[in-house]
């Protein structure tokens, strides 16, 4: 992991202060550039993500001791290709997926698991190839579990009597 840099994660936008200095004075409306490049880092604590937010191209989750959830249901997935980087050092890494993306995961384990779960009706056949999610990394005594989870049967049961579906 000799390539994780703190330099990399800097809060900084670059994009703003290049117009100002190349346009000093003038109104100008920026729109913001998302990152291609983030990541969290876990020693002896928890973090999570959840709800509205964006992943960028490249994610970076390091767990040393600690826990890291990270719910991509809500969040915003650009089409084609994300990575996710996930090293679980004695701790834990919890990645939720939707179903309508597809999970390529190619991680390694030592004395620890490196797992995809698929939960209710998600299966990998009814993702679409627009939006691909591949997860690599390593667990060293530690869990990377990556659960696409689908609707539940009592939403979909809601779903078809709105729609006028009669059940069997």
């Amino acid at each position: 992991m000799a390539d994780f840099r703190a330099e990399d994660y800097r809060l900084t936008e670059p994009l703003l202060n290049r117009v100002e200095e190349e346009h000093p004075g003038e109104d100008q409306q920026v729109v913001p550039v998302s990152q291609s490049m983030s990541g969290v880092v876990s020693f002896l604590s928890s973090n999570e993500r959840k709800g509205r937010w964006q992943l960028p191209r490249r994610f970076r989750a390091l767990s040393v001791l600690g826990n890291v959830e990270l719910d991509l249901r809500d969040a915003e997935i650009g089409y084609g290709l994300s990575v996710i980087e996930a090293v679980a050092v004695l701790g834990n890494i919890e990645i939720t997926v939707s179903p309508d993306v597809t999970v390529e995961c190619d991680g390694d384990s030592l004395l620890g698991s490196f797992a995809v779960k698929y939960h209710r009706r998600a299966n990998p056949s009814s993702a679409n190839r627009d939006k691909v999610l591949r997860i690599t990394g390593s667990a060293y005594a530690g869990n990377v579990e990556v659960v696409v989870k689908g609707p539940s049967e009592a939403m979909l049961k809601k779903i078809g009597r709105t729609l006028g579906a009669r059940e069997r």
